[in-house]
């Protein structure tokens, strides 16, 4: 008898201890938040502590990129693909058929076959027509959230063209419990909830949690305690002090969720990422005012307001108060992650895709593996989309697409801020009076010196655009066309809410 009871506690032991050596993985994404939305670019617009506080625990990621809107920047976190080789240029419309690949592997299920419990709470955006679709199919065990692009933060309804639905999500059936419940306060909850009830114990397995929250998206409402934080910050633009409040409460949530992993004695051993998806709808742009000062441009354009992001890594093996300059793109995180995890990566399928950069960050390195940028291209030159980018050696080249909405041409200080008064960590002067048009042929900027886009250079160097354009003209034979649908679209059931067509 005491034998086998000194088995089972070294059984116990060892399970303890294989479970303390793998990191588990919190990754939180922002959805429209633009980079002068939070405090670490040195705006003292919105107050972001929680953010603040996990940059200063970790790794600042300062070049990192991504696609310039939703759909696009998700498909390439969770399969470490770019978006050429997928086809989502764009995001998906409401009660779309259009869906991630199918027949590829995504981040939860690599994590799963490395011994990681799979969580998600929140946005999915990457496919709702199939059962074969959603989240739970996707590599995730449990899931709390909505399957579409946009819905009302209280009632959670979602409209396409045709017709209106409830989407919010208990697993793959619709949970009406939280019908009146601001999306924020329910994702935090569960997450919260999750953490405190199955990895108190240290016996427990890693996890690996995606917490993609909705805000700062539109529609623009926001819990009026939150309206009242940002009052008198905004010079009297209600769009902005909302933006303003959805950024303070996403915050907020951040920190109820670092504390839940503080509290179970967990946050030491926990890969924490903060993560924007792309850059925000400025200037009006959707009706809404998130902000990318003073980078130029923003949401659905390939300027670096729409495509370079705000990002921070903490956690252990990784330095703190760090500010990194290495490059980096969203496809990076699945590679990145699972090598920290101590996983086997897959190899790059394809030119163009991602590769890890966790040596680089976990060294203080500041040379990233990654040279380049592959911001999007299409085959032979096309004009489609958002058109053409390409960075190496600090160098880019941009010929913009169709994509690229005229009121994001240029830059934009949010309403209630004097841009002389606020000494921002991009630092361009002020900038030119009218911008560049880079849709008739190739411009050129050197994002190093001159990040803000002010000066085309393509005249005075013709060369570095010849050889930039032979560069980006590789992935093109690889990239494919915008991706349609497939299959029956998803229906709207008897108690009114979005269903898989199947």
């Amino acid at each position: 008898m005491r034998a086998r009871h000194t088995i089972a506690m070294l059984l116990t032991l060892a399970s303890a201890v294989r479970a303390a050596t793998k990191p588990n993985v919190m990754f939180i994404l922002a959805d429209d938040l633009g980079w002068n939305d939070i405090e670490r670019h040195g705006s003292p617009q919105i107050q972001t502590s929680n953010i603040n506080d996990l940059c200063d625990e970790g790794v600042q990621l300062n070049r990192y990129y991504g696609q310039p809107v939703c759909s696009p920047t998700r498909s390439t976190i969770m399969s470490g693909r770019h978006v050429i080789h997928s086809g989502i240029y764009e995001p998906f419309s409401q009660g779309t058929n259009q869906h991630l690949n199918l027949s590829w592997k995504l981040m939860p299920q690599y994590f799963a076959e490395a011994g990681y419990d799979t969580h998600m709470v929140g946005k999915w955006h990457l496919g709702m027509n199939l059962m074969d679709t959603l989240p739970t199919s996707r590599g995730f065990a449990s899931y709390l959230g909505y399957w579409c692009g946009a819905e009302d933060y209280y009632t959670h309804e979602a409209s396409s063209n045709a017709a209106t639905g409830y989407d919010f999500q208990d697993m793959t059936e619709p949970t009406f419990a939280y019908n009146g419940t601001f999306s924020t306060f329910a994702f935090t909850e569960r997450a919260v909830k999750i953490l405190r009830e199955q990895y108190a114990n240290a016996s427990a397995n890693p996890f690996f949690f995606y917490l993609a929250y909705q805000n700062v998206h539109w529609p623009l409402e926001a819990p009026e305690e939150y309206m009242q934080k940002c009052a008198g910050k905004t010079g009297g633009n209600t769009a902005r002090q909302t933006v303003c409040a959805l950024a303070t409460l996403l915050d907020d949530g951040i920190g109820n969720v670092t504390r839940a992993l503080q509290d179970i004695g967990r946050l030491d051993n926990t890969i924490v990422v903060f993560s924007s998806d792309n850059g925000g709808p400025t200037n009006n742009t959707e009706g809404t005012q998130s902000n990318n000062y003073p980078l130029r441009g923003g949401k659905n354009t390939i300027w670096e307001g729409g495509t370079r992001l705000s990002g921070c890594i903490r956690g252990p093996n990784l330095p703190k108060k760090t500010v990194w300059n290495g490059l980096m793109h969203t496809t990076d995180w699945l590679y990145t992650l699972l090598d920290a995890a101590g996983a086997a990566p897959p190899e790059t399928p394809q030119p163009g895709d991602g590769m890890s950069v966790w040596s680089s960050l976990s060294t203080s390195n500041a040379t990233s593996p990654r040279s380049w940028i592959l911001y999007e291209t299409h085959p032979d030159n096309q004009q489609i989309v958002h058109g053409h980018a390409y960075q190496s050696g600090g160098m880019k080249i941009v010929w913009t697409g169709p994509s690229n909405p005229a009121q994001e041409h240029g830059w934009f200080p949010p309403p209630g801020q004097d841009p002389s008064t606020v000494h921002y960590t991009v630092d361009c002067g002020a900038p030119p009076s009218v911008p560049s048009n880079c849709g008739p042929s190739w411009c050129l900027f050197n994002v190093t010196a001159d990040p803000c886009e002010y000066h085309d250079i393509a005249t005075e160097h013709p060369e570095i655009v010849t050889a930039l354009v032979n560069e980006i003209q590789v992935y093109q034979p690889s990239a494919v066309p915008p991706l349609k649908g497939q299959g029956c679209e998803p229906v709207i059931d008897a108690q009114g809410a979005w269903r898989p067509c199947d």
